[in-house]
């Protein structure tokens, strides 16, 4: 095999390992289960069949006993619940899931999440006297995605006489708020062999224990899955383990037994295809969500979403939330122009720090993404907030952890957190010079040129000629894809064009190859590909997806890399 002469990116071969031959698993399937840690029938077939049945003991996990016992009571003795949520897609379908699986139950429950733009994330002392005055009959705060970090909103809320329980999934502080139960999986002493939950789905298994509990049937809690695969893909957590058995049997039910919210979304969203993780949910619906948070601030239109049964209704509120994510794509893409023309206009650094007033702080975390994945570096954006202060968001690659790094550095914020890759953050504008440097500093101490070269994983190498028409049939066998296993890198090993290239797109920026067995997409390359020359042979990396045209269907290459080969 001639691997070519790479162009810009790195491309990381898989070992040979020895080949299993098991019957019942295709050959392309073994191979990259192989490649990804699976090694042995049994992981496999595991991996494969997704048995809710392996779902752990919530039991196992800390304080979950105790805090299903604490709902329990306040359903029992009729004391008012109130979920406090977050204003993301993880906060959102937590707090309806909350809300559905406890009204089932006979709870007296109401929700409150903040507006992002007056208390920002998670429950704090504002947030407490806004329930007691709304909902006066509240005992208990069930926090979900929030409240690990909380300290001083907890004490507050218990000082009140509130039972507080807390479920979420982020990483815990030095100090553990004093809530009556605490349930997160990433306590240092919490022994749950799963650590990778997002805060819906620390909820679900808390749910699933409260209704065992109570010799409910089970079954209520798990036609209630979409909701928790919605959220699983949206907080970009692993699709590995227990979150692989939620999106998967969540997916089945949107395909196969759609609720009313899910049947509209499809059809108002105009999707033709089978809804999947990988694109419908983390491309279309996720973003839908989240963009009601990052614009408007307050969430109630999408929590209520789920929690209607009116069509017209859903109707309304899927078509604001349409509109709301249309404008935040045109604030996204204009706010990203200015932000790279300030990258560009600047040395390049190791770390980048981005400021401008005119970012809208809903968005900056997007701006940050996109520039991560452009220049393959730290990114830090940051906006204006309240008087003297900025307002940051932060997104990382391999080797330089985003939480840590600003651990070693809170003296210069105001206060900060998140995890190894993407981080929130406050600091005082005028530390932001500073607090530029210092971070700087950080990234030439752990980074080299090395983690700026973008890495590609190759799962399995192709040969174009061998090209069979069931290979995207056993691929989907791997799904859902997703953070943890993403959608697999297959080489295409010198493949030959037969033809002329075919340039399409309004400024034929995209390229069509045709080949023997079947033809390759190269989306926005025309202009690299004719510079270096319009060679007749390439290898590319990609993935291969049925085609359907004129009835009849085919196998086509999507490319995302290439090199040229001789």
């Amino acid at each position: 095999m001639n691997r070519g002469i790479q162009l810009k990116n790195r491309w990381i071969y898989p070992k040979v390992e020895k080949k299993l031959n098991i019957k019942e698993i295709p050959e392309v399937v073994q191979a990259i289960l192989s490649n990804r840690g699976y090694t042995t029938k049994e992981e496999m077939e595991e991996f494969l069949n997704c048995d809710i049945n392996s779902l752990l003991d919530t039991s196992l996990m800390k304080d979950a006993d105790k805090g299903a016992d604490l709902i329990i009571s306040a359903i029992k003795n009729n004391e008012g619940i109130t979920i406090v949520g977050d204003y993301d897609c993880d906060g959102v379908c937590s707090t309806a899931f909350g809300m559905i699986t406890l009204k089932k139950l006979g709870a007296d429950v109401n929700y409150y999440v903040n507006d992002r733009f007056i208390d920002g994330y998670g429950i704090n002392k504002n947030g407490v006297d806004c329930i007691l005055k709304q909902f006066p009959n509240t005992n208990l705060i069930l926090t979900c995605d929030n409240g690990i970090a909380a300290n001083e909103a907890i004490d507050y809320a218990k000082g009140k006489g509130l039972t507080v329980v807390i479920t979420d999934h982020h990483e815990p502080g030095e100090k553990i708020p004093a809530a009556d139960a605490v349930i997160d999986p990433k306590q240092k002493d919490d022994t749950y062999p799963f650590k990778g939950l997002c805060g819906a789905g620390v909820l679900f298994k808390l749910m699933l224990l409260v209704y065992k509990k109570l010799n409910v049937n089970i079954n209520k809690v798990y036609w209630h899955m979409d909701i928790v695969a919605l959220a699983t893909v949206g907080d970009v957590v692993p699709l590995v383990g227990e979150n692989r058995i939620i999106v998967q049997k969540g997916l089945t039910i949107i395909n196969n037994n759609p609720s009313p919210v899910f049947k509209m979304f499809k059809e108002i969203c105009d999707v033709k295809t089978e809804v999947n993780s990988h694109f419908v949910m983390g491309f279309i619906y996720v973003p839908m969500i989240n963009a009601i948070g990052r614009i408007v601030g307050k969430t109630n239109k999408a929590i209520d979403l789920f929690l209607i049964n009116n069509k017209q209704q859903i109707i309304e509120c899927i078509n604001f939330l349409k509109e709301v994510n249309e404008t935040r794509k045109s604030m996204t893409e204009q706010q990203y122009s200015t932000a790279e023309k300030i990258v560009e206009n600047d040395e390049l650094k190791n770390v980048l720090v981005v400021y401008d007033k005119s970012f809208h702080e809903g968005i900056i975390g997007l701006i940050a993404g996109r520039l991560k994945e452009k220049y393959n570096r730290p990114t830090i954006v940051f906006t204006d907030s309240e008087e003297g202060l900025l307002k940051g968001s932060g997104r990382s690659i391999d080797g330089f952890n985003l939480k840590d790094e600003l651990d070693k550095i809170s003296h210069l914020t105001v206060g900060h957190g998140g995890h190894a890759k993407a981080a929130g953050l406050t600091i005082k504008k005028a530390n932001l010079s500073e607090f530029a440097e210092t971070i700087v500093a950080l990234g030439e101490e752990n980074l080299t040129e090395e983690n700026f070269v973008k890495t590609y994983q190759v799962d399995y190498v192709l040969d174009p000629d061998n090209v069979y028409d069931d290979i995207c049939t056993e691929l989907k066998m791997l799904e859902p894809y997703g953070e943890g296993f993403p959608k697999p890198n297959i080489v295409l090993d010198n493949f030959e064009i037969t033809g002329q290239p075919f340039y399409m797109g309004k400024e034929k920026q995209h390229i069509k190859f045709r080949g023997k067995m079947l033809n390759v997409l190269m989306w926005n390359e025309a202009e690299e590909y004719k510079r270096i020359g319009e060679p007749n042979k390439l290898t590319i990396l990609g993935f291969p997806e049925t085609n359907t045209f004129n009835n009849v269907t085919s196998v086509q290459f999507t490319c995302k890399d290439y090199q040229v080969s001789y």
